[in-house]
């Protein structure tokens, strides 16, 4: 059953001890799907003209994020697994290298957490650690 819910994401990237970002988003969406094997899916807003259809698939300790639009990408994030990954942006397509440290979710009738630690690799160098919480509820 397709439920309607607010999406709240945070997100702190760190590419060293003097560079940490945070970034946080709240926005509407949908649930589906059951605690081990769900999909939430929101459109993502990059500025006035550019954006892009969301969706997360959680099937228990992976996770993929699929963009389509302007920035088409398709990432997987699995626990204690790299995968190299499609990135498309207006200004051209590249691979990142995605290690997935740690996955956890909660889900209960109401909403739910998913929260994700991985670093990005780019040519076969590091180029971030992020944290990533994604919290859910029913409206």
């Amino acid at each position: 059953m397709k439920k309607n819910v607010v999406i709240r994401i945070t997100n702190i990237q760190s590419e060293g001890p003097q560079m940490v970002e945070n970034h946080e988003v709240t926005t509407k969406g949908t649930f589906t799907g059951n605690e081990n094997d769900y999909t939430l899916n929101y459109i993502e807003l990059f500025d006035e003209n550019t954006k892009s259809n969301t969706t997360i698939r959680v099937n228990k300790k992976t996770v993929t994020l699929i963009r389509q639009g302007d920035f088409n990408s398709e990432f997987i994030i699995e626990q204690n697994s790299r995968h190299n990954c499609h990135y498309e942006t207006p200004y051209g397509e590249f691979m990142l290298g995605i290690y997935g440290k740690s996955v956890e979710s909660t889900v209960t009738e109401n909403g739910g957490v998913l929260r994700l630690n991985y670093t990005l690799d780019f040519n076969a160098g590091f180029a971030s650690e992020n944290e990533m919480t994604i919290e859910f509820s029913v409206i």
